[in-house]
């Protein structure tokens, strides 16, 4: 990969950090809001409750995202980027464009996948409908609202 591809990847990563940042902490804002406890119906509270406990699970999701992203940046640092953990291998740049956080290339992915009782998931969104572009990820849909700029701006400042 040259300088200026890890450049772009570490930028896009740094975008993808600073939306994670953001969702994170509209959902702990969101499950910290405070509800009434008086006059509300025991089955009202138990919604609150429900829905207070998911909001900070996916709070906990995405800071679970986070880690990987951060993690990814220090792979840029420390120049280990783009190649696989598990076989030493470098990864397919089309998997480093859908995944930029990606540690592992598709049959490392299969194969801890088949071996581990809890394989890794991407987050809602992630599953590309038919027709759309299957390397746009959901994360770039997000970061046109934190940045400004429209996919195919990012991707002419790519080219």
């Amino acid at each position: 990969m040259t300088p200026q591809q890890l450049a772009q990847r570490r930028a896009r990563l740094l975008r993808i950090h600073a939306a994670l940042l953001q969702r994170i902490k509209r959902l702990t804002e969101d499950a910290t809001e405070d509800t009434p406890g008086y006059s509300i119906h025991m089955a009202d509270a138990g919604t609150d409750s429900f829905d207070r406990d998911l909001t900070l699970g996916l709070a906990s999701f995405e800071q679970e995202a986070l880690y990987e992203v951060d993690a990814a940046i220090q792979r840029i640092d420390d120049g280990s980027y783009g190649i696989c953990e598990l076989t030493g291998r470098p990864i397919p740049q089309k998997r480093l464009e859908a995944i930029p956080w990606t540690r592992f290339s598709v049959e490392a992915e299969v194969q801890l996948e088949t071996v581990s009782a809890h394989p890794h998931i991407g987050s809602l969104g992630t599953v590309q409908p038919e027709g759309e572009d299957p390397f746009v990820a959901a994360f770039d849909r997000e970061l046109e609202s934190v940045s400004g700029d429209s996919i195919q701006e990012l991707a002419q400042s790519k080219n």
